[in-house]
């Protein structure tokens, strides 16, 4: 992990109220794997409100260019701030954060479940996946067609992939996580990657439970330093038969088996 600045090359709308920034930086782009993330200032030089740093995952990496890019979705002062941001302005950052996923050995056959902003890692897997010569299936759900741009970076990467949304207007009508077995009709086995709100998690993990399949998941808390000091950002993670450890979302993970995590009730 480095502090870093980078220039900010573009910061498109690519749906309302959601923005994908791309920064020049060799650093990231050399050095982080699937399922790791930034933390941003989302402030200017020499202002210290917002005081925290917000954690993005990388959304892509385009390794000829040197340029990485985040997928932010425009909620409070700090991602307001960052939509104000242009081409030639500075970012300050720090990165990549979190444990790499290790692709290389697993199966090469991926299943992917993301939801909502939850796509945001998946779609840097997916990538790296596809280098790797890997076969990838998305499964992606929405409540809208908010993030109907996303589809075309599928397609020219080449993804297979199935879309569901709650009022039908994108892909089909439905919710992602009653599909989840579809993926079977198209893989043998496979390894299951996941990403999205709890409540979509916690049904997810509970249907897999039932089938006794693992997956991995890549979880979301707020954060406050990002490097596993303060612990602003545990999740409960279960230590034998009856027990559980409180683990920093930020230093152990972002990934977890899904079969693991004590979700809060």
């Amino acid at each position: 992990m480095r502090l870093l600045k980078g220039e900010i090359l573009s910061n498109e709308k690519y749906g309302p109220d959601i923005y994908k920034m791309e920064i020049f930086s060799p650093y990231i782009v050399k050095n982080t794997g699937a399922g790791q993330f930034i933390n941003i200032k989302c402030a200017p030089e020499g202002v210290r409100d917002p005081l925290l740093r917000r954690p993005f995952s990388v959304f892509d990496i385009e390794e000829k260019f040197n340029v990485f890019s985040v997928l932010y979705l425009v909620k409070g002062r700090g991602t307001r701030y960052m939509s104000t941001l242009g081409r030639g302005d500075i970012l300050d950052f720090s990165g990549p954060l979190g444990k790499k996923v290790d692709l290389a050995g697993g199966r090469n056959n991926l299943l992917l479940i993301g939801g909502g902003m939850g796509v945001a890692p998946l779609n840097l897997l997916s990538k790296l996946g596809l280098g790797m010569g890997k076969n990838i299936l998305m499964l992606a759900g929405f409540a809208d067609s908010r993030l109907l741009r996303w589809e075309r970076d599928l397609v020219s990467m080449g993804v297979k992939y199935r879309i569901f949304s709650e009022d039908g207007k994108w892909g089909e009508k439905g919710f992602v996580c009653d599909h989840i077995f579809d993926g079977y009709k198209v893989f043998a086995s496979h390894d299951i990657f996941c990403c999205g709100p709890i409540p979509m998690l916690k049904v997810l993990q509970k249907e897999l439970k039932r089938e006794n399949i693992e997956a991995t998941v890549f979880l979301e808390e707020k954060m406050a330093c990002g490097m596993g000091a303060c612990n602003g950002c545990v999740v409960k993670i279960k230590k034998g038969s009856d027990d559980f450890d409180y683990k920093r979302v930020c230093r152990d993970g972002p990934a977890f088996a899904l079969s693991e995590v004590i979700f809060d009730q």
